[in-house]
């Protein structure tokens, strides 16, 4: 008897699409009436670098409102980025003159974009599309009223246990309403009411708070109920788990960190082992995490 027949192999496939929690889309295509490619299948990106491309940028090349998303290497980053399926721990925003508003476990704090850098692996830049210099400058305002508010812990600890309980929402990947609504229905199952007068915030919960008290939300869904991952995801070509008003724009990585720069070099200088006769080639499938 085989090792694997062909329904412990289907069985195999989605337990391993289960247990990452990879939200997905699937939808019938224009040809569906026929034998060949009948349905388009599309995953979240779980890159840094959509499209297997990296934009190198500096501080020069960023915009006030601009949200930084980051990683480090430290085994609390890995926890997080594992429970959210994402490639990131932490997002904060640029609110320009090289300054980064965020939150961390000290409160709300606004340091220089320097020491963002120093502390991070990697750190790229997202945008979201017709932010005015106005709304900009309530950003601006919004953090320096906040800086010294505590840390939103009670917040984090609840939104752990709903960042896993979500990934229900993606088993039916025929429908993103049906995702959005069941994300919606966990959520105020699971997490506290937005007051309108929180006083603590986690990282996300803060940038989503801002971004909203200027006028400007990416998102409607409550800033508590929100991950780092989630915002990335509501980038330009992923799958948003929660929909965002509209979708965010890649600008550059500023800090490519360790993975990318390894990959980078190894296309630069590392020749293929065993080059392929010409005509002929491969396809893949994989999962990369950067």
């Amino acid at each position: 008897m085989p090792l694997c027949s062909p329904s412990a192999t289907r069985l195999f496939a989605l337990l391993s699409v289960l247990l990452t929690g990879c939200t997905m889309d699937v939808g019938l295509s224009d040809r569906e009436k026929h034998p060949i490619n009948p349905v388009n299948v599309q995953f979240q990106s779980l890159s840094s670098a959509p499209g297997k491309t990296l934009r190198e940028i500096n501080q020069a090349d960023l915009q006030e409102g601009d949200l930084l998303f980051s990683s480090t290497i430290g085994l609390k980053s890995l926890g997080i980025r594992i429970l959210s399926t994402s490639s990131v721990s932490h997002v904060a925003v640029y609110i320009g003159e090289g300054q980064v508003a965020e939150a961390v476990g000290e409160g709300v704090q606004i340091i220089s974009l320097k020491a963002a850098l120093t502390h991070s692996d990697k750190m790229f830049a997202l945008r979201i599309p017709d932010l005015t210099p106005e709304q900009a400058s309530q950003i601006r305002q919004f953090a320096s009223q906040k800086a010294g508010s505590r840390y939103n812990y009670l917040g984090i600890a609840e939104m752990v246990p709903f960042m896993m309980t979500k990934q229900l929402c993606s088993l039916n990947p025929f429908s993103a309403d049906f995702r959005q609504q069941c994300v919606k229905g966990l959520a105020a199952a699971q997490l506290k009411a937005p007051t309108g007068a929180e006083s603590s915030y986690f990282c996300s919960e803060f940038v989503i708070a801002a971004f909203e008290n200027a006028g400007h939300p990416l998102t409607l869904a409550a800033p508590g109920w929100v991950s780092p991952g989630d915002l990335l995801h509501m980038r330009e070509g992923d799958i948003a788990t929660l929909a965002p008003s509209k979708a965010l724009v890649y600008v550059g990585h500023i800090k490519p960190g360790i993975y990318l720069r390894s990959r980078a070099l190894a296309k630069n200088q590392a020749p293929h082992p065993n080059p392929l006769p010409q005509g002929e080639g491969t396809d893949r499938v994989g999962l990369e995490v950067q």
